[in-house]
C-alpha cells in the first residue's frame, strides 16, 4: 500500500481505488486510519462507511476525521477489549488529541456504543450519534473530551454516559429521544454548558459520587425526571457568585428529583418548587441583578413591569459594543458593561439586560446585599408583617435592614413588591454605606429640588457632593419620586463603588458634577498626567525590547483594554495552546488584535463570555490581570494560607479567586499603588500596572532581571 504524501488522506466508499490522494482515494476509513500519523486529516467523501470496515475503528492521537456535513455515515460495530468493562461493541474509538467532525455515527448492534473515549482530550463536534443499541458516547478513565454542538438521538440507554474519573466539556449539544439524555456516575466531573435534553425518558441522571458542573442547560419534556440525583452525587447547579442558569421544566414526573444523601443546593436556576422531590436548598445569589436574581431563585417566571415611556434620544453613547443586545447605544452602557465585566450584574437568557425595567424594593435589597455584603451593620431587625417566611428575599431584606440600607413603613410593612423610588435608592445607599453628612445648599444644582422629600435631603446632598447622582436625560432633573430602573440602579451602585475605590471613574455626561468641584478635578487629572508614572521602571525595559509596539499601549496611565492585554501576553510569553479555539462573535478576523485574542484564549490567559463575545475594547480589571497570569503561566505556590490577610481590603477578593490571588501575591506579581496594603482588585488596571505585572511574570520565567519597586508586594518565604 502506498502512503499519500500529503497531510490529507481522502476516502470515498463509492469510488475509492486505494492510494489516499484526491485523485485516487482510499475506499475504506480503515485503510486511511492505518496510514495516518499525528497531524493527518482524513477527508471522508459522501457515503456510508460500513461494508469492508474493520470495527472498531481507532482514530490515532492527533488525527482528524472530517465528513461533508450531513452526507457521511459510519455504521457498524466491533468488539473493543477494555480493561474495566471487558469486551464492548464500539464503532469509533478516539485517542488523545483525535478529532471527529461532521460525521453521523450509528452502532445498531445490541449493546452497541457509537464513540468510546478513554484517554486524553479528544474533540467530537457537529456530529450526529444516533440509533445505537446502548450508548451514543461512552467516556471513561481519565478522559477529558470536548463534545461540541452534536446531536445525540434515538440511543437505547443513554446519549452520553460518563464514568470513572472522566471530566471534559460538554457544550451546545442536543440529547433527544433516548433513554437517559446524559448519565454520569463514579467520580466523573464534567462541565455541561448550554446543552438541551428534551423528550428523553430522563434528562440528566447522576449516581455514585458524580460531581458535574451544570450551567445554562435546558432540560425539558422528559418522560420521567429532568435532573435525577442519586447516591452521593453532588452536582454544582449554581453558586452564590456564579448562577447556574439552567432551566428544568415540563418534565413528566419531577423537574428535579433528589434521592441523594444530602440537600441539593441551587442558585439562579429556573425551577418550579412544586415540581421538585427531595431535599432542595435555594440559595440567594450574591450578584446584584435586581430583576434576574429573584426570577432565578425559585424558578418562578414573573412578568416584568412595563418599561416607562421611551426617553428622548441621548447624545452619542460612550460605548457602542455592549455584550447585551438591548444596551448597545443606551445611555447607561458604560456603567452596565463595566459592572458586567466585574461580574456584578447579569443579563437574561435571551442576551438582553432590560435596562428600563423597574426595580422593586425587595430586588433592591437583594442588589445591595450582593454588592455590599460586609458593611459592618449590626442593628437588630424588625419583623415586617408583609414579608412572609417563604418569601424569596426575606433573608436579604432583614440583612439590608440590619445594615442600615433600607427600612420599612410606619404601619410595620415593607411593601417588597412596590417599585423603589429614586429618592429611596439614594437614601438606602448613602445610609448603608455611611458616606458622611450633607447640606441642603448642595441641591441647588437641581431644577426640581423642591420635589425632594424631607427625609432624603441630606442623603441626596451627600450623593451630589460625591458624584454618585446620575441623571438621564437631563442632568439637572433629579426626578426623586419616580420609580428607579435597572440601568439607573446600576449607575448609582457603580458610582458608590467608585467612592469606595472599588471601581475606576467613568466619563459620562449624566454624572452630576457640582460646580465647585469640577475645576479641582480637572486640575488633579492634569497633574496626574504630568507626573512621572510609578511603573515607568517596568514600562521602559518592555519598550526597549519592542514588546509594546503591537499592543497599542501609548501611555502607562491609560486604562488597559482586554485586547491590549491579550496582545501584551502574546508578545511577552509566546504562549502555546492549551485548549480548542472558540470563535468570538465580536472579534472579526479584521480586528487589530484578532490573532492575539485567540492565542491568549487558547493559552488560558483569558476567556470569553457565555454569549460567545470577548468584549475586546472593554477595560480589564486588576484582579482579571492577576488571574490571567496565574492561569496562563500555570503558576503554583506553596504556603499561601493567610497571605491575603496583609491586604486591608481582602474582603473584596471573590471567594473563587482567593487561591489564585494568594499565589500571585506569594510569587511577587502584585503591585499596589499608591498604598502597598490596598489591593483594590476590582478597579480597572492601567497599562503601566499591567506592564509591571507582566514584567514580573517574565522575571519568574528568568527572561528579565528583577527590578526593585516600593509598590511590589513582597511576602517572606
Amino acid at each position: 500500500m502506498v502512503q499519500a504524501t500529503a497531510s490529507v488522506l481522502y476516502v470515498n466508499s463509492a469510488g475509492g481505488r486505494g492510494t489516499g490522494t484526491r485523485q485516487s482515494p482510499f475506499k475504506t476509513l480503515t485503510q486511511a486510519l492505518g496510514q495516518a500519523n499525528a497531524g493527518t486529516t482524513i477527508q471522508l467523501e459522501a457515503g456510508t462507511y460500513g461494508n469492508g470496515e474493520s470495527f472498531p475503528l481507532t482514530v490515532p492521537s492527533g488525527v482528524t476525521v472530517v465528513g461533508v456535513s450531513g452526507t457521511v455515515t459510519v455504521r457498524g460495530g466491533g468488539l473493543l477489549a477494555t480493561e474495566d468493562f471487558g469486551p464492548q461493541s464500539v464503532t469509533l474509538q478516539l485517542k488523545n488529541g483525535a478529532q471527529l467532525r461532521s460525521v453521523t455515527v450509528i452502532n445498531p448492534q445490541s449493546q452497541g456504543i457509537g464513540i468510546w473515549l478513554e484517554q486524553g482530550s479528544a474533540l467530537v463536534t457537529r456530529c450526529r450519534i444516533k440509533d445505537c443499541g446502548r450508548d451514543g458516547v461512552f467516556v471513561t478513565g481519565d478522559a477529558l473530551p470536548v463534545l461540541l454542538a452534536n446531536e445525540l438521538s434515538g440511543n437505547q440507554a443513554s446519549g452520553l454516559f460518563m464514568v470513572r474519573r472522566s471530566k471534559g466539556e460538554v457544550r451546545q449539544n442536543k440529547f433527544v429521544s433516548t433513554g437517559y439524555g446524559v448519565a454520569i456516575s463514579d467520580q466523573a466531573a464534567p462541565l455541561l454548558i448550554d446543552n438541551e435534553m428534551v423528550d428523553n425518558k430522563a434528562g440528566i441522571v447522576l449516581s455514585r459520587s458524580a460531581k458535574p458542573v451544570l450551567r445554562q442547560n435546558r432540560v425539558r419534556r422528559n418522560q420521567t425526571n429532568g435532573l435525577w440525583v442519586q447516591d452521593t452525587a453532588q452536582p454544582d447547579v449554581g453558586q452564590s457568585q456564579e448562577l447556574g442558569e439552567n432551566v428544568f421544566q415540563d418534565n413528566g414526573e419531577w423537574d428535579v428529583r433528589n434521592e441523594g444523601r444530602q440537600a441539593l443546593i441551587t442558585v439562579g436556576n429556573q425551577i418550579n418548587p412544586t415540581r421538585v422531590r427531595g431535599s432542595i436548598r435555594y440559595v440567594a445569589s450574591e450578584l446584584p441583578d435586581p430583576v434576574a436574581v429573584p426570577t432565578m431563585l425559585l424558578g418562578r417566571v414573573r412578568p416584568q413591569p412595563a418599561p416607562p415611556t421611551p426617553e428622548p434620544p441621548a447624545p452619542p453613547p460612550l460605548n457602542l459594543n455592549s455584550r447585551f443586545r438591548d444596551v448597545v447605544g443606551h445611555w447607561a452602557a458604560p456603567f452596565i458593561d463595566a459592572m458586567a465585566e466585574a461580574d456584578l450584574v447579569k443579563g437574561f437568557f435571551d442576551g438582553s439586560f432590560r435596562p428600563d425595567a423597574l426595580v422593586t424594593r425587595a430586588e433592591f435589597a437583594a442588589l445591595a446585599m450582593a454588592t455590599f455584603p460586609s458593611t459592618g451593620g449590626g442593628r437588630r431587625f424588625k419583623a415586617f408583617k408583609d414579608v412572609v417566611s417563604d418569601f424569596w428575599a426575606r433573608s436579604v431584606i432583614y440583612q439590608a435592614q440590619a445594615q442600615g440600607f433600607i427600612a420599612g413603613f410606619p404601619d410595620n410593612t415593607f411593601r417588597p413588591n412596590d417599585p423603589m423610588t429614586r429618592a429611596q435608592a439614594f437614601v438606602a445607599l448613602i445610609n448603608g454605606l455611611n458616606l458622611g453628612e450633607g447640606r441642603a445648599a448642595e441641591l441647588e444644582v437641581y431644577d426640581d429640588r423642591a420635589q425632594v422629600p424631607p427625609y432624603a435631603v441630606e442623603e441626596i446632598a451627600i450623593a451630589t457632593r460625591r458624584s454618585i447622582a446620575v441623571n438621564y436625560p437631563d442632568v439637572a432633573k433629579l426626578r426623586p419620586m419616580e420609580p428607579i430602573t435597572r440601568s439607573e440602579t446600576t449607575a448609582l451602585v457603580y458610582q458608590c463603588l467608585v467612592n469606595l475605590g472599588r471601581m475606576q471613574p467613568l466619563a459620562s455626561p449624566f454624572i452630576v458634577q457640582p460646580a465647585h468641584t469640577a475645576i479641582s478635578n480637572t486640575v488633579a487629572v492634569s497633574n496626574t498626567v504630568l507626573t512621572r508614572h510609578w511603573a515607568n521602571d517596568f514600562w521602559q525595559p518592555l519598550m526597549a525590547k519592542n514588546l509594546l509596539e503591537l499592543t497599542r499601549m501609548q501611555q502607562p496611565d491609560k486604562p488597559m483594554t482586554r485586547a491590549q492585554f491579550a496582545s501584551l501576553v502574546m508578545v511577552a510569553f509566546d504562549p502555546k495552546p492549551q485548549r480548542y479555539p472558540v470563535a468570538f462573535r465580536d472579534v472579526p478576523s479584521s480586528h487589530w488584535a484578532s490573532d492575539a485574542i485567540h492565542i491568549a484564549y487558547r493559552a488560558r490567559f483569558l476567556s470569553g463570555f457565555p454569549d460567545y463575545t470577548f468584549a475586546p475594547e472593554q477595560p480589564i480589571l486588576k484582579i482579571q490581570v492577576l488571574l490571567a497570569l496565574v492561569s496562563g503561566l500555570r503558576l503554583r505556590a506553596r504556603g499561601t494560607a493567610g497571605v491575603l490577610s496583609r491586604y486591608k481590603d481582602q474582603a473584596q477578593v471573590p471567594r473563587y479567586a482567593t487561591g489564585e490571588i494568594a499565589t500571585a501575591t506569594k510569587l511577587g506579581l502584585v503591585f499596589n499603588y499608591p498604598e502597598l496594603d490596598l489591593l483594590t482588585p476590582n478597579r480597572v488596571a492601567s497599562c503601566g500596572e499591567a506592564a509591571a505585572m507582566v514584567y514580573q511574570g517574565l522575571v519568574l520565567r528568568k527572561q528579565l532581571p528583577p527590578i526593585a519597586s516600593p509598590y511590589r508586594v513582597v511576602v517572606s518565604k
